[in-house]
């Protein structure tokens, strides 16, 4: 299974509305890249007027058409008469039709609901949570769901949040009607996105949600009700947490202690520095190739400065007073770019080729091994 040329992008939310109000910003970025962009929605049926609305949102957001699996509102049962509330659905029927769609979609990042339902707890939240996580391990195993197309494995998955420290306005917002905040802790914070460029696409877009912009207690109502700057700082910034798609890349171990906590983080950061800086370069227009191109010359930038440290902290060049300690911290710092450099290109797939690419260079400095045998 292979990744499109392009990042593509799946959004999974329970509600019409929660799409753009929790990665409206990321949407709109990586739609003006070029990138695919889908929505996935999980309540009310296709033929309500919330699908309308739905529909014109994903077109200011240039997500395309609605995919709506059509269960009922857990608190308005009304919107898909006859359908069972999404949160007493069946989790492996809702796993299944995900599955379905990740598996037609083939997208390279998808994105839903934290474990905490969102800041207001919402039961539909939670269940869109927990079977989205299941159906992004699932559609990548061959053996699981066989009808609902080729197995198909995304890059990376995210859970949209909101850490303690960011919550800001938003907390006395929602007190103020009622509702309880439930807030991420900081340290589960992986990804903090500046979207103030796209913040004029993300509002249209919340507006074509009419029903709960004209209501009271929803938060596009709320968010109606601010000046422009108070509603522009509150928009202005994604947060997110990246959990693992699946098995982490690497040799067989032959123990369960064999991988240490800190090789995975150690790729968990890298993963993370590739993915900011390759969201970065698509929003600004360079295709995969530039990007590859500049990073290779970063690093080529990396191994000047460590040959510069190494000139001032020997004495041979007397206007640049380094220490040796700079010259281990430039030599990180290009181990640092090269580990990027190498994920960027191959992805998840990196630290296992890099373990394999270490095999084979150090079999040309390594006796072979003893068989034991005597002549």
């Amino acid at each position: 299974m292979t990744s499109s040329p392009l990042p593509s992008l799946l959004m999974v939310a329970a509600h019409p509305d929660d799409e753009v109000l929790l990665a409206g910003g990321v949407l709109a970025q990586y739609a003006a890249a070029g990138a695919a962009t889908s929505v996935v929605t999980a309540t009310w049926a296709p033929d309500s007027y919330r699908a309308g609305e739905l529909t014109e949102a994903l077109t200011i957001l240039g997500a395309g058409k609605p995919r709506m699996l059509g269960y009922a509102d857990a608190r308005n049962p009304r919107s898909a008469p006859g359908r069972t509330r999404l949160c007493e659905a069946p989790l492996d029927e809702v796993v299944a039709l995900l599955v379905t769609h990740i598996r037609a979609l083939k997208p390279t990042t998808v994105i839903t609901h934290d474990q905490y339902g969102q800041l207001t707890g919402h039961a539909d939240h939670i269940h869109t949570h927990r079977a989205t996580l299941l159906a992004v391990h699932a559609a990548g195993l061959p053996h699981l769901y066989p009808d609902a197309g080729e197995p198909w494995r995304p890059d990376a998955l995210y859970v949209a949040t909101h850490p303690a420290s960011g919550v800001g306005e938003l907390g006395p917002l929602l007190e103020r009607v009622d509702k309880t905040v439930h807030a991420a802790p900081d340290e589960h914070v992986t990804a903090r996105i500046d979207v103030s460029d796209v913040v004029a696409t993300k509002w249209a877009a919340i507006c074509a949600h009419r029903s709960q912009v004209e209501g009271q207690r929803a938060l596009p109502a709320l968010l109606a009700s601010l000046t422009d700057e108070a509603r522009h700082r509150i928009l202005a910034t994604e947060w997110y947490t990246r959990l693992d798609t699946g098995p982490l890349s690497g040799p067989v171990q032959d123990s369960l202690t064999s991988v240490t906590g800190n090789e995975s983080g150690l790729w968990d950061m890298i993963g993370q520095l590739g993915d900011l800086f390759t969201r970065r370069d698509t929003v600004s227009g360079l295709s995969l190739e530039q990007q590859w191109t500049i990073q290779v010359l970063k690093l080529s930038e990396e191994v000047g400065e460590s040959a510069g440290a190494v000139i001032g902290a020997s004495g041979a060049n007397p206007r640049k007073e380094h220490t040796w300690s700079d010259v281990q911290e430039e030599v990180a710092d290009t181990a640092i770019t090269s580990l990027v450099t190498l994920y960027r290109m191959l992805g998840d797939q990196a630290s296992a080729f890099l373990t394999d690419v270490l095999k084979q260079k150090s079999s040309r400095f390594q006796p072979p091994a003893d068989t034991g045998s005597t002549s």
